[in-house]
């Protein structure tokens, strides 16, 4: 069972809209033990969910959706460099499980998540292939 109190600190950077402080999170928590799926299960994805609830009652609208998304980008990205040469596929399976959650998302909230897993090369380094 991950440190839920380490979880709650990632799902609410995320809800925060911080991307470094999401980073800092998730690197605390893979620090502490933490398996990255636990992180991605119980951290990132809790807090995207809770930006989607925010925005369903429009407290937040599709700039801060863009925000979230950026988190979960820089989460993904600690997870990836500490995972070192198992990285690449330890951030494709974390793709898959992120797809998988989004599709019961809000439309909005889902289709920015869609667009991050399927940007493939531009995922983690920022560019933009298009």
């Amino acid at each position: 069972m991950p440190d839920m109190e380490l979880m709650e600190q990632i799902a609410h950077a995320v809800l925060e809209l911080k991307p470094h402080k999401t980073a800092e999170a998730v690197a605390t928590a893979l620090q502490a033990g933490a398996q990255p799926i636990e992180i991605i299960d119980h951290g990132v994805v809790k807090g995207m969910e809770a930006v989607g609830e925010k925005y369903q009652c429009e407290e937040m609208f599709l700039p801060e959706l863009l925000m979230a998304e950026q988190c979960m980008r820089s989460g993904l990205t600690v997870i990836e460099a500490f995972a070192g040469a198992d990285g690449e596929s330890l951030v494709d399976a974390a793709r898959q499980r992120l797809a998988e959650r989004a599709a019961s998302w809000i439309p909005a909230l889902s289709s920015c998540v869609t667009r991050l897993l399927h940007s493939s090369d531009s995922f983690l380094t920022g560019t933009n292939d298009e």
